[in-house]
């Protein structure tokens, strides 16, 4: 006697299975695929509220703050760049959930595009000042700082090529 196999579907296999059975055919959604698509607007809706936060500090110069918003900036986008793909064959369908998901999806990349303005030209001020720094400190090549008798001054303060490691 010999023992027949049930086939083994693949988890696509299982998924398509579940939205013909959902009545909507492939564009149908399942319950994994609702979590997906609301786990994935609440991981943009966090993303946008931290960008919009960073984008003020960066308004108001505050690079401490800039600077301690970096690594939960980074986790948020790495998860946003894992979670996409799980959420990408539903963006083309239409409902309107989906079509506020594509609308965070725009205004996330509208405030990417600001928050790299913003740090495109904090990063240009920074450099403007350690050049004027440098201009100052070599002024006529002669390396420092004199006095109005010609008398070399005595470094004050932190070495230029140190302030440029602290930067």
């Amino acid at each position: 006697m010999a023992l027949k196999a049930e086939p083994v579907l693949s988890r696509l296999g299982i998924r398509l299975r579940a939205r013909r059975h959902a009545g909507g055919g492939a564009s149908a959604l399942t319950p994994e695929d609702q979590d997906n698509l609301g786990n994935f607007e609440r991981l943009l809706s966090r993303t946008l509220d931290l960008l919009a936060a960073e984008n003020e500090v960066l308004r108001l110069g505050d690079i401490a703050t800039v600077a301690r918003l970096y690594d939960e900036k980074a986790q948020l986008m790495k998860r946003l760049e894992l979670n996409q793909p799980r959420i990408e064959p539903f963006l083309r369908d239409e409902g309107e959930h989906l079509v506020a998901l594509r609308d965070l999806i725009r205004e996330l990349a509208d405030q990417l595009q600001l928050n790299g303005r913003l740090l495109k030209g904090m990063a240009e001020a920074s450099r403007a000042i350690m050049d004027e720094v440098d201009r100052v400190r070599t002024r006529q090549s002669l390396h420092g700082l004199y006095d109005r008798t010609g008398q070399l001054l005595p470094t004050v303060g932190v070495e230029a090529n140190d302030l440029r490691k602290i930067i």
